[in-house]
C-alpha cells in the first residue's frame, strides 16, 4: 500500500494578458514635467547649487566684454531716380496785344486796308514831288518872286520911257531870275500804317487756354496752350522723337497776320530810307548848286546895274552940256536924268537882292532842308525801330510754333510731370486736352542707365552726413542686390514732412549708385544705410549692458562673493568711458577690458549713483 503511487492530475492555469506601456510613458512623462517645473523654480528663485551659482553668477544673464567692429550708421529712406533727367517745358510765350505800334485786324481784311493806306501815302508823297519840281520849273522859267515884283513896279513907272531908255539896259528882260526867292521846301508828313480796329477774338481767345497768347486787356499772363497728343507714360523714346503735340492753330493765325504787318513795316523803312536819300539829294543841290549860281547871278546883276548907271550918268552930263549949246531940249535932258534915277535904283535893288540872299533867303532855305532832312532821318529810325519789333514779333510767333512740338531731347522713358500740391496731392494730371502753360514742365526723359537716389534725411540727423561719404543702398524691388553709393549733395535748406505746417522738418541727399544695373526704374524705393564712422578691433560692450544716469555711463558687473554668501545686492556698478557708439555695440575706452562678464541687462536694477567729479582748480598765476 505504501509503495503505490498516487496519481494527480496536472493542471495548467491560464497566463494572465500583458499590460499595457503608455500608463507607464505617461506617468514617467509627468515626472520629468514635474521635476523640470520645479528646476526653472528653483532656478528663477536662486535657488541653485553653489557650484552652479559660482559659474554663471547670482541669477542673471551674463555677456563677456570682446573685441570686434563698431560701426556707426544712419538708415534713411529715398526714391530711386535718374541722374541725367532731361525736363522739357512748354515754351510758348504770352503774346499781349501788338509789338509794331498799331493794332493787328486778326484778318485780311485788315492788311489790304493797310495795304491800300500805304499806297495812298506813296501817291501823297509823289504828288507833293510832282508840285515841287514844277514849282522849280515855273520858277525856273522866268517868275521871280518879290523881287520882280519890286522891279516890275520900277518898269511900270517908266512906262512912258522912250525907245532910247529901253536901249539903256534898264529893261524887265535884263533882271536874272533868282529861283532861292521862289523855291519852297514842302512839308514832310511822317510815314504810317494805316490803324485798324483789333478784333475782340484776336486779343481775347487765348484767355480760356485756346493755344497761345495771354488775357486781354493788356494784362501780362503766360503763355498757355492744350495737349493735343503726348505719347503714354512708360514710353521709350530715342533723341528727337516727337513727344507731345500743343495747340498751335492760334499761333499759326497770328502768324499769317504778322507776315502782312511785316512786309508793311519793311516797305515803309525802304520807302523812309529812299526819301532820305532823295532829300540829302536835295539838300546838297541847293547848297552846292543853286545857292551859289543865284549869289553869282545877283552879283553880275550888280555889276551890270553899275554899268547901266555910269553909262546913264555919262548920258546926262552930255545932255545937259548939249543943252547949254542949245542943241537940246530940256524934256530930252529930264528924260536922261530919270533914266538915271532909273539905273541907281535899279543898282541899289541889286545891292539889296543880294544881301537878302545871302544872310536871309539862302540860310532859311538852307535850314528848312536841313530840319526836313533831319525829319527824315527821325522817321526813318522809328520805322527801323518799328519794323525790328515786327521782325521779333515774327520770329518770337514762328518760335511759338515750333515749340508747340515738343520732341525728346535725348534718349530715354517718358515721365509725366504732374502738379502737385505741398502735401503730395496731384492736382493737374498731365494728359490730352489739359491745358498747359508756359515754363510749366510736361514730361522728363529719366535715364534708367545712370540711377541715383534722393534720400529724406530727418534734421537729427543731418549733421552726420558729408559730400563723398559712402553708404548702401538696398532697392525694395530687389533685396537680395544690395548696391554701393556715395553721397552728391546735401540740401542746405530743409523742408515739412507734412506740409507747410509741420514741425518736423528733412532735408534731402543726392546719392549716386556706384554700381547700377538695367532693371532700375525711377520712382523705386530703396534703404539707405550711411557709414558715418567704423571702429575695428576694439574693446566693445553690446548697448543693452550700458546705464545712463547724470551724464555718465555705467555696467552691472556680477558680485561672486556677495551671490556665495546670498547677500543683496549680488553686483556691482562700474563707471565706464565709451568712444564710438553703433547700433548695437560701444567702443569701450577704460573701466571694462576684455574677457570680462558684465550683466547683459541691468535695465530692472536699482539705478547706480553717479560718481563726483573733482572740478578743475585753475593754477595761480606767478
Amino acid at each position: 500500500m505504501q509503495d503505490q503511487e498516487i496519481s494527480v492530475p496536472r493542471v495548467e492555469l491560464a497566463r494572465p494578458a500583458a499590460r499595457s506601456a503608455l500608463p507607464r510613458k505617461l506617468a514617467g512623462l509627468a515626472l520629468t514635467l514635474a521635476l523640470v517645473g520645479v528646476g526653472a523654480w528653483a532656478w528663477r528663485s536662486d535657488h541653485r547649487p553653489a557650484w552652479l551659482a559660482g559659474d554663471q553668477g547670482p541669477g542673471f544673464v551674463l555677456v563677456s566684454i570682446d573685441r570686434g567692429e563698431v560701426t556707426d550708421y544712419t538708415v534713411e529712406f529715398g526714391t530711386v531716380e535718374s541722374a541725367s533727367e532731361a525736363v522739357v517745358k512748354c515754351q510758348v510765350e504770352a503774346l499781349v496785344g501788338l509789338v509794331g505800334g498799331s493794332s493787328a485786324t486778326g484778318s485780311t481784311k485788315g492788311a489790304a486796308a493797310a495795304s491800300t493806306s500805304t499806297t495812298t501815302t506813296t501817291a501823297t508823297t509823289a504828288t507833293a514831288a510832282t508840285k515841287k519840281s514844277s514849282s522849280s520849273t515855273t520858277s525856273t522859267s522866268g517868275t521871280s518872286g518879290s523881287g520882280t515884283t519890286t522891279s516890275g513896279s520900277g518898269s511900270s513907272s517908266g512906262s512912258g520911257s522912250s525907245t532910247s531908255s529901253a536901249a539903256a539896259g534898264t529893261s524887265t528882260s535884263g533882271k536874272p531870275t533868282i529861283r532861292s526867292f521862289t523855291y519852297t521846301v514842302a512839308k514832310y508828313a511822317p510815314l504810317k500804317r494805316a490803324t485798324t480796329t483789333t478784333t475782340k477774338a484776336a486779343t481775347s481767345g487765348s484767355a480760356s487756354g485756346g493755344g497761345g497768347r495771354g488775357g486781354g486787356m493788356g494784362a501780362d499772363k503766360k503763355g498757355s496752350t492744350r495737349i493735343i497728343s503726348v505719347l503714354p507714360e512708360g514710353t521709350a523714346v530715342k533723341k528727337g522723337d516727337v513727344v507731345c503735340e500743343l495747340d498751335s492753330a492760334a499761333f499759326r493765325d497770328e502768324l499769317k497776320v504778322q507776315k502782312v504787318r511785316w512786309l508793311q513795316a519793311k516797305s515803309l523803312v525802304e520807302q523812309a530810307a529812299a526819301t532820305l536819300a532823295v532829300n540829302e539829294i536835295t539838300l546838297r543841290e541847293y547848297r552846292d548848286g543853286i545857292f551859289p549860281q543865284d549869289m553869282q547871278q545877283v552879283r553880275q546883276y550888280i555889276q551890270t546895274c553899275e554899268i547901266n548907271r555910269d553909262r546913264a550918268e555919262k548920258n546926262v552930263e552930255w545932255s545937259k552940256g548939249v543943252q547949254a549949246k542949245g542943241l537940246r531940249a530940256a524934256s530930252q535932258v529930264l528924260a536922261d536924268e530919270l533914266t538915271l534915277q532909273q539905273a541907281e535904283f535899279a543898282l541899289s535893288e541889286a545891292k539889296g537882292m543880294l544881301e537878302r540872299l545871302d544872310k536871309y533867303t539862302g540860310p532859311k532855305i538852307l535850314k528848312s532842308l536841313e530840319a526836313k532832312l533831319a525829319s527824315i532821318r527821325a522817321d526813318k529810325l522809328a520805322q527801323d525801330a518799328s519794323f525790328a519789333l515786327e521782325d521779333d514779333r515774327l520770329e518770337r510767333l514762328e518760335k511759338n510754333v515750333a515749340a508747340c512740338t515738343l520732341r525728346a531731347p535725348s534718349d530715354g522713358v517718358v515721365v509725366y510731370v504732374n502738379e502737385t500740391n505741398a502735401w503730395g496731392r496731384v492736382e493737374a494730371y498731365i494728359e490730352e486736352g489739359t491745358t498747359v502753360r508756359q515754363d510749366q514742365p510736361i514730361f522728363q526723359l529719366p535715364d534708367p542707365s545712370q540711377m541715383r537716389v534722393k534720400a529724406r534725411i530727418n534734421e537729427t540727423k543731418v549733421v552726420s552726413l558729408r559730400t563723398g561719404q559712402t553708404c548702401r543702398i538696398r532697392v525694395d524691388a530687389y533685396p537680395d542686390r544690395p548696391l554701393r553709393g556715395k553721397v552728391l549733395d546735401v540740401t542746405a535748406i530743409s523742408s515739412p514732412v507734412n506740409g507747410p505746417f509741420s514741425d518736423v522738418r528733412v532735408y534731402f541727399a543726392v546719392i549716386a549708385i556706384e554700381d547700377a544695373f538695367a532693371d532700375l526704374r525711377p520712382g523705386l524705393s530703396a534703404e539707405v544705410t550711411f557709414l558715418n564712422e567704423r571702429r575695428v578691433d576694439v574693446e566693445r560692450v553690446p548697448l543693452a549692458s550700458i546705464r545712463r544716469v547724470g551724464g555718465q555711463s555705467f555696467v552691472a558687473v556680477p558680485d561672486l562673493p556677495a551671490a556665495a554668501r546670498r547677500e543683496e545686492p549680488a553686483y556691482r556698478w562700474r563707471k565706464v568711458d565709451l568712444g564710438l557708439s553703433g547700433a548695437d555695440f560701444a567702443e569701450v575706452l577704460s573701466g571694462l577690458s576684455a574677457g570680462e562678464q558684465i550683466i547683459a541687462d541691468p535695465s530692472a536694477l536699482k539705478a547706480p549713483v553717479p560718481v563726483p567729479t573733482t572740478p578743475r582748480v585753475a593754477a595761480a598765476a606767478d
